[in-house]
């Protein structure tokens, strides 16, 4: 019970952080969730930068080794101290850890998104999750049998998969096309792309065909390449916000055959 506690006391300085560098650089900020595999942070409404994201998720692991340098540096020796110093250090390394949706795992995501785009973000991010998820299970595995403690397992099982990752990647596509607008302003002219999509498609998947520096148009079409509909990047993101991301192109615009 002792061990429960400080964990939890460890995890909550973790969150705390997290929440501190959301105010701070975040105009929404966000909800922290509890969900099976430990906590999930929610933006509020619109995400902030992608710097400022980055920043929030480095603050948490962050906090947890300044709280355990803090705690190794406070005089006496107290047994709680070097109870807190391991739990802090193990909560703040294994958040570093580059799988999604960890903190580290955030971050990589993001940098990669800013220089690749999201379909080859995607693309890495599910071969490094995938090598490092089945290393974790592995050590899991072997944590279980040798020392009977099967959390690690547990957590690493229980850890969301691609399609949250996803979701994530389109956030950071909506959130850049959203931002978009003033630089189009700025310019007074920008280069257009023409996409055509089947009527089947969802949402989601639309929106990540979409690049960063072009503006575009989606022609939808059905199985026989009729063009059924034509919208703009304007009203596919306006649709984006209010719709179901999982809808089809087909059930948000009542097409018509």
């Amino acid at each position: 019970m002792r061990s429960v506690l400080i964990f939890l006391a460890a995890l909550f300085i973790h969150e705390a952080f997290h929440l501190l560098a959301g105010r701070v650089f975040s105009r929404d900020g966000f909800r922290v969730l509890f969900v099976p595999g430990g906590f999930r942070a929610v933006w509020r409404n619109t995400p902030p930068e992608k710097w400022s994201q980055c920043v929030i998720c480095a603050c948490g692991p962050a906090g947890n080794l300044l709280s355990a340098a803090v705690f190794a540096l406070l005089p006496g020796r107290y047994w709680i101290y070097s109870e807190l110093v391991k739990a802090n250090l193990l909560i703040g390394l294994f958040n570093l850890i580059p799988l999604y949706p960890m903190d580290g795992g955030n971050v990589l995501l993001v940098l990669l998104y800013s220089r690749l785009g999201s379909t080859r973000t995607i693309k890495i991010m599910r071969r490094i999750g995938c090598g490092v998820r089945i290393f974790l299970l592995m050590a899991g595995l072997a944590l279980f049998f040798v020392y009977k403690n099967p959390s690690l397992f547990i957590a690493i099982a229980l850890l969301p998969g691609i399609q949250s990752m996803k979701r994530s990647v389109n956030q950071l596509n909506l959130n850049a096309l959203i931002r978009r607008k003033q630089r189009i302003l700025k310019k007074k002219a920008y280069p257009i792309r023409h996409i055509l999509v089947l009527k089947e498609v969802s949402l989601g998947e639309a929106l990540l065909l979409l690049d960063y520096d072009q503006y575009h148009i989606l022609h939808i079409a059905n199985r026989d390449l009729n063009i059924l509909h034509c919208i703009t990047e304007k009203n596919f993101i306006d649709t984006m916000i209010r719709e179901d991301p999982g809808k089809t192109l087909e059930e948000v615009f009542n097409l018509q055959e």
